[in-house]
């Protein structure tokens, strides 16, 4: 039996490539039909008609003629279309398998995560075949077995977490809501414990006790939060505004002040101000200050709303029912945003936010997932104490908080509906300080909590895949690193074993452009369709919003290391006061990425230079990868300057303000 080769597969590869970009453009293109959240009941079709076994006729039309058309389009190509009545039937039966266990999925949903899983193991068995063909040193050769076979492992486990990460663009029938009901709607039956909830014609109103942490903070900022509090619909709560470790009397005297005019207002005590100084462990130990004893006894719920966000008048009225279910120990809704659209950064910011606030922990929570993310949440006050309050050793005390709440039995939700809009930092560099917290206080509690997420007897079940996510998320900034790094090592290590004269000149398989270009545009699209739930129509605000992510590629990198150190991180808030200095002090905290930009760009051209002794595909596609690493570095310079750049009436009522 001859032994198979790389070139045998490259029709595979291409037919494979083909129906995957394909497949996106046609989810993108069909996404009413999936991920648009209309109505309590669900994620609706709004196509109606005939459907055979769920799906309509016309999507089983068109998705026969996708694959048809990547199989002549491949067959085309390679001249292989009997070879490749593998591959198709292979996805037929892995299409098949899905529909048989993923009845919540869209058909198109179901025929992207169904190419999706075959494309790994196809790629996979090719690099295999590629490093064989290689005329490479046996360590060298063994060493990218092995990281070709761990980078299949990480890759199923990516897939299956993708399963629940991008359920918006892939399913069509939900089990958990995605938002609260209004007034006098009917819920799905199918959503027991909310239906019952609403459906109940006793009144259930229980005590809840609202946090408002500050420090040093704008009066006028956190006085407009006070307000939009003051006017909830719901009639049973209290607000604890708790000001803590601020020096600056102006600061706080205000909020004090407008507290009693609030309840004169009102014409009762609703709002009550603390100012404790000195109270060690940040927004945490003035979270657990109120918790111990300085909030109303008889309050069963906690929220917990930022210094900078206005919540909805029916914020508590449409949540609260939820904990009818004594099961749920928290309620999450998303961060979101405000006064962001006159300002190419905040714009870049917002955007960069969106696809994860509205996407990404929506389908997470559908399996179980749900964390609590430190802002326009509610939580069990039971059930809090139990666990011992909030973590002040942590840099991300709101969502460490939920692992312990879910290993305690407790469950959660994170609603994909806007209950209120909070400010963008300001400057670049309070952007990082804040994606360093979020990146590396993830890592904090996986290296603290990591007990929690064995399988059972070892550990407590957890809701769903609670225990497979929580790891995934919390290594994510981990996992980038180790990719980045040994994919360097890899390509730079065969480069220098060239140009030293140790290895031929490595010439570039002939199906390895196509697929990059498959592969980049299959991302694109793919990317684009996440942006477009979220409610973003313009490309412009897309590249945007990438560009604001590509700007924290090194301060993710490095908090996901800093989160591994014993060391404790000091807790920094993100500042609200507008911002000062000019070009210079912008692009001081860029410098080390500037610094890189300029190493990898400089061996990207050394690289390219190198073509006649390397290959010239592999020293472009080694240029390629060290190119593009140099300019996700410069993308962080670029948005500190673009920081700077305020309209001017903005500029002048900000000014205003912290003047009055």
């Amino acid at each position: 039996m001859p032994i198979p080769v790389r070139a045998d597969f490259d029709p595979w590869m291409l037919f494979l490539g083909l129906l995957t970009f394909l497949i996106a453009i046609w989810s993108a293109w069909r996404r009413e039909e999936h991920a648009v959240p209309v109505q309590l009941g669900g994620w609706i079709t709004l196509k109606g008609g005939l459907r055979i076994g769920g799906y309509l006729p016309r999507n089983i039309a068109e998705l026969s003629l996708l694959t048809a058309l990547a199989y002549l389009v491949a067959g085309a190509a390679t001249g292989q279309f009997y070879t490749l009545l593998i591959p198709l039937g292979a996805f037929m039966l892995a299409l098949s398998l899905r529909q048989t266990m993923g009845w919540r999925l869209s058909l198109p949903g179901m025929a992207w995560l169904s190419v999706e899983a075959l494309a790994i193991a196809v790629s996979w068995w090719w690099l295999c075949l590629l490093v064989n063909e290689a005329p490479l040193p046996l360590w060298n050769e063994a060493a990218l077995y092995l990281a070709i076979t761990a980078a299949l492992a990480l890759g199923y486990l990516g897939w299956i977490e993708r399963i629940a990460r991008e359920a918006s663009l892939t399913h069509s029938h939900w089990r958990l809501p995605n938002r609260a009901p209004q007034p006098g709607e009917r819920p799905e039956r199918h959503w027991r414990s909310v239906a019952r909830a609403y459906a109940s014609t006793k009144v259930y109103e229980p005590r809840v006790s609202v946090h408002l942490p500050c420090y040093a903070e704008p009066p006028h900022v956190v006085k407009e939060t006070m307000n939009r509090l003051a006017a909830q619909e719901y009639t049973n709560f209290e607000v604890i505004v708790i000001d803590n470790n601020t020096k600056d009397e102006a600061l706080w005297r205000p909020l004090e002040s407008h507290a009693a005019a609030l309840n004169k207002r009102l014409g009762r005590e609703v709002f009550r101000f603390f100012h404790v100084d000195p109270l060690p462990g940040a927004k945490a130990g003035a979270l657990n200050w109120v918790l111990d004893g300085r909030m109303d006894p008889s309050a069963e719920i906690v929220s917990v709303i930022d210094a900078d966000y206005l919540a909805e008048p029916d914020f508590l009225s449409r949540l609260v029912p939820f904990f009818r279910d004594k099961s749920v120990g928290y309620l999450q809704t998303p961060h979101d945003y405000r006064d962001y659209e006159d300002s190419a950064y905040l714009t870049g910011c917002h955007w960069e936010y969106m696809p994860n606030n509205k996407v990404d922990m929506c389908g997470v929570s559908e399996y179980g997932g749900a964390f609590t993310i430190g802002t326009m949440c509610l939580l069990r006050a039971d059930a809090l104490r139990r666990v011992g309050g909030w973590a002040e050793w942590c840099l991300t005390e709101d969502s460490e908080v939920s692992v312990r709440l879910r290993a305690a039995g407790y469950r959660g939700m994170y609603l994909g509906e806007t209950f209120g809009r909070g400010l963008i930092p300001d400057t670049f560099e309070d952007y990082k300080k804040q994606r360093f917290r979020w990146t590396a206080g993830p890592v904090q509690q996986l290296r603290r909590h990591w007990k929690l997420f064995l399988p059972e007897p070892y550990a407590r079940p957890m809701p769903g895949w609670t225990k497979l996510l929580e790891v995934l998320r919390c290594s994510a900034p981990l996992q980038t690193l180790a990719g980045i790094v040994l994919g360097l090592i890899g390509v730079t290590g065969i480069a220098i074993a060239v140009l030293a004269g140790a290895m031929e000149p490595v010439t570039l398989a002939p199906i390895a452009w196509p697929m990059i270009a498959l592969g980049l545009g299959t991302g694109l699209v793919r990317n684009w369709h996440r942006y477009q739930i979220t409610g973003c129509h313009r490309v412009i605000d897309m590249i945007r919003g990438e560009i604001a992510r590509a700007s924290l590629t090194y301060i993710v990198l490095v908090s996901g290391v800093a989160g591994l150190s014993n060391k404790p991180h000091a807790w920094r808030r993100t500042p609200k006061f507008g911002a000062s200095g000019g070009i210079v002090s912008a692009l001081a905290c860029t410098i080390p990425e500037m610094v890189l930009a300029v190493v990898t760009l400089a061996i990207a051209g050394f690289m390219a230079a190198s073509a006649g002794t390397l290959g010239v595909g592999f020293a472009l596609l080694v240029a390629m990868i060290y190119g593009f690493l140099g300019l996700r570095f410069l993308c962080a310079p670029y948005m500190a300057l673009l920081a700077l750049r305020k309209p001017q009436a903005e500029a002048e009522g900000a000014g205003r303000q912290l003047t009055a």
